[in-house]
């Protein structure tokens, strides 16, 4: 019905068209006809929807490319190289030494403890008897650092023969823990030390003795010194003959013979008591000595133990899942420091440290998100893991980039709910995500930049 209305609307314009030309060019009916015939394909055609409303067309399309501009956000990334590290990760466990693997004690994928004997690498030593001697090391070494070598009565040393390149230290050891245990009950210096303080003891006893008497005699003295001031007073006034006077005299000098006598034997006994004591301080010397002494070959014989355990018997570094590192069989040659298994511990915390070059830097926020591709495992078949800012450094290294670390909340899961196998020293790329943009302020923020120039 429209296009009808059309029709007749855009007839009847032609009809007027063509009388105005018939009249502006002063001819009749004829002209006009003649005119039309030539124009008559022009005014007759009907142009395109397209070219009739091709204006509102174009805007509408350029409103919704603008409004699309401002719905559509692209975020700024400024990428880096990440390499994934754990706080408590799984820790590899090596050879120390070069030889054959003499015994497996743990098999794969077995739960360990941590210092839990996983092999025995040939040595020329008994594993077991070595591992005697640190178990005995390990009961008396608290009590005897704490200087209470008391324990040795309780815990004997084994007998052992068989340490290889430990037995000389081992004979060492056990001459210096005969001459300690002299120490202890009923042992030599025990007794001497119990004997020295009885003779102190008595010292004391017959020191207060002498004391008593001394004081006595002293009295004595002073009777007698009055006895004898009297008699001289008497002798002076003539009462008594002077005979007299020197029989009481020579009773006074006795009495004070007796009491310097005494007092030299106070003397004597206290120089024997000092010397009881002088002879008990150098037999605790002796004994400190002697306590130190043992303290230094126990603690070197530890050391050496230990060093052979670390090269001949391998340990676990950590509780956790063990694992070997690839198909390892006893008696099988295995060279110093070559990787034999690894521990996983049960739960661990990752985390990332990516470094960043000096381009963007200013842009990278704590807190902004991450999106962390790793190498070993495409992105396309087990997607992204996330991550999250948490620290940038200040200064720069020595590749002139800046160390950033960044916390994964979700541990080794990516979005697509994969969850990925630690391994040392994985490398990912890092794309941080610092600011969500709108294409529309990048496009204008491009012009705005181009006009400012």
């Amino acid at each position: 019905m429209n296009n009808r209305t059309d029709n007749n609307l855009y007839s009847t314009s032609q009809s007027e068209a063509e009388a105005q030309i018939a009249s502006s060019l002063g001819g009749g009916r004829e002209e006009a006809s003649l005119i039309s015939a030539e124009v008559q394909e022009i005014i007759s055609y009907r142009p395109h929807w397209i070219i009739r409303r091709g204006n509102l067309f174009f805007f509408l399309i350029l409103i919704g490319i603008l409004f699309g501009s401002w719905l559509i956000k692209y975020p700024d990334m400024v990428k880096g190289s990440l390499r994934i590290s754990a706080v408590d990760g799984p820790k590899s466990v090596v050879a120390k030494t070069e030889g054959n693997l003499v015994k497996l004690l743990v098999k794969n994928e077995a739960e360990v403890k941590e210092g839990e004997a996983l092999a025995y690498l040939q040595s020329t030593g008994a594993h077991n008897e070595v591992l005697q001697l640190k178990n005995w090391i390990h009961q008396v070494e608290h009590p005897v650092s704490n200087e209470s070598i008391e324990v040795l009565l309780n815990y004997p040393i084994p007998v052992l023969n068989n340490l290889g390149e430990l037995q000389p230290d081992y004979e060492t050891f056990r001459l210096q823990l005969k001459e300690t245990m002299q120490l202890l009950q009923s042992g030599y210096y025990v007794q001497k030390k119990q004997t020295l303080l009885k003779d102190i003891t008595y010292q004391q006893q017959l020191k207060a003795n002498l004391a008593k008497q001394n004081e006595l005699l002293k009295k004595e003295f002073d009777v007698q010194s009055v006895d004898y001031n009297a008699k001289d007073g008497l002798a002076k006034e003539k009462v008594i003959a002077p005979l007299e006077l020197n029989q009481e005299k020579g009773r006074m000098l006795i009495k004070e013979q007796g009491l310097e006598q005494m007092t030299a034997q106070l003397i004597n006994s206290n120089i024997a008591s000092h010397n009881k004591q002088k002879e008990l301080l150098e037999l605790q010397k002796y004994v400190m000595d002697q306590r130190l002494k043992f303290q230094s070959a126990l603690f070197s014989l530890k050391s050496k133990t230990y060093d052979w355990l670390l090269r001949f018997i391998v340990t676990a570094p950590q509780s956790g899942k063990l694992f070997y590192t690839s198909f390892i069989t006893e008696n099988q040659l295995v060279s110093a420091g070559s990787e034999l298994f690894y521990v996983q511990p049960g739960k661990s915390n990752y985390f990332g440290l990516l470094t960043a070059g000096q381009n963007g830097i200013g842009k990278i926020a704590i807190g902004q998100n991450v999106i962390i591709r790793v190498q070993g495992y495409p992105s396309e078949q087990f997607g992204y893991l996330k991550g999250k800012v948490t620290y940038i450094s200040n200064l720069p290294n020595r590749n002139d980039s800046f160390l950033i670390r960044v916390d994964l909340p979700k541990d080794l899961i990516t979005n697509h709910q994969y969850k990925l196998q630690f391994r040392n020293n994985l490398l990912a790329s890092a794309e941080v995500v610092t600011k969500e943009r709108r294409l529309l302020e990048r496009f204008t923020g491009k012009m705005y930049e181009m006009m400012s120039r």
